[in-house]
């Protein structure tokens, strides 16, 4: 078999076998999706959303105080705001809502690397397989897709397959909002019990390749059985325009971070325990000579904070336990706004106590003993309510300052 058809993948199932058009995102179906009101009553999953910005974050963002003195990267009293406890962040994020803002913290995560395509693939590898596999596949759920990438764009890390589970790219909605329910009539698509059929008799007839092809053909073994177990459930009517509307969105292609957000929540609502968002190419954010700190500004309130605003308030309140953690590469050194050895997390959710355990110095270093990479998955881990056996495979929870479970 060739390398193209190894890639076969979820949506090439459904657009074989089901007709649908556009790239597959199928769930666990939850009645009253797409309603803020009807998240609140009826989602009781955990969920995570991980932004990750390609290049690099600025720590201003999340460490905005440790530059006042000196003035760096052009932090002023005028441009800091103090969230309590701690927690000083760049202005930017006072657009967020209040329960946002009072569920924030600062994750410090010294991984000591400063070159772009070994910290990229190290924020994204723990035990030699990608923790956002591992977490995805811990949390159980009833979801078709436990972990899908939104977007062009992939996030870093292994591909393995961590038990059975894959990360989905997600580049349309179009077809996940038909799998619920959402869309207008098409009269090409065959019934969904003619769809299931179709599939279980593709799958049978492809037995003997899927076994002799374990590992390169898992997308496609795990594509049988999403699309059967989505087309074997009924679909549950929605309100699809209500999440365009939200999101100012007038096409379900996925080719903008706002697009990306709207494709998170809808991803999340349909079953998805973790979401990849990768906030542009591979140095969006890899600022040289930003040394105002300007471009990261402008960047971050132009390109992240309206669809995080719109995510956080619809989706992280105190009765969903949608966690959404924000990342790069690496924080930018000084003076030149160059490549740090350490990173700054952003973490947002209901059992997030709001503090920071990354405070860096005044020359953008974090404190002895600051724990890595496994330490940020851990805590994420954690406040997104994983088993501890999750928690444990990552090493534990070492940032307990700043969870309330």
């Amino acid at each position: 078999m060739s390398s193209n058809k190894n890639n076969i993948s979820r949506r090439d199932l459904i657009k074989l076998t089901a007709g649908t058009t556009s790239a597959l995102a199928l769930g666990g179906m939850v009645p009253g999706i797409m309603t803020p009101e009807a998240l609140a009553q009826t989602a009781t999953q955990s969920a995570v959303l991980c932004v990750f910005l390609p290049g690099g974050c600025n720590a201003l963002f999340g460490s905005a105080d440790s530059f006042s003195g000196a003035g760096t990267f052009g932090v002023t009293n005028a441009n800091m705001l103090n969230l309590g406890n701690g927690l000083v962040v760049d202005s930017t994020f006072n657009t967020l809502g209040a329960f946002a803002k009072a569920n924030m913290a600062s994750v410090g995560v010294a991984h000591g690397i400063a070159a772009h395509g070994s910290a990229k693939a190290a924020q994204f590898t723990v035990g030699n397989v990608s923790p956002v596999l591992t977490l995805a596949a811990g949390m159980g759920g009833s979801g078709s897709i436990k972990a899908a990438n939104v977007g062009a764009e992939m996030a870093p890390g292994p591909g393995t397959a961590v038990s059975g589970t894959s990360l989905q790219q997600i580049t349309d909605m179009k077809s996940t909002i038909d799998a619920l329910g959402g869309g207008a009539p098409d009269p090409t698509m065959p019934k969904r019990e003619f769809a299931a059929k179709g599939i279980t008799a593709a799958e049978q007839m492809s037995q003997q390749r899927l076994k002799g092809n374990p590992e390169s053909l898992v997308s496609m073994t795990n594509g049988y059985k999403a699309a059967f177990d989505t087309l074997s459930k009924p679909a549950q009517p929605f309100n699809a325009q209500e999440l365009m509307t939200a999101y100012n969105l007038t096409g379900t292609t996925v080719n903008s971070m706002m697009a990306k957000f709207a494709a998170a929540e809808l991803m999340i609502r349909s079953g998805s325990n973790v979401v990849t968002a990768v906030a542009g190419g591979a140095l969006t954010w890899d600022t040289h000579g930003d040394t105002s700190g300007a471009r990261a500004r402008q960047r971050f309130a132009q390109d992240i904070m309206p669809g995080l605003k719109v995510f956080t308030d619809r989706m992280v309140t105190a009765t969903s336990n949608v966690t959404v953690v924000i990342f790069g590469d690496f924080a930018r050194s000084l003076p030149g706004s160059d490549h740090a050895s350490v990173t700054v997390a952003t973490v947002i959710g209901p059992n997030v106590k709001l503090g920071t355990t990354g405070k860096v110095d005044a020359n953008v270093g974090l404190p002895g003993g600051t724990p890595g990479v496994n330490g940020l998955w851990g805590y994420v881990a954690t406040v997104a309510k994983a088993p501890a056996a999750v928690v444990q495979g990552f090493g534990g929870n070492p940032h307990t300052a700043i969870s309330k479970v």
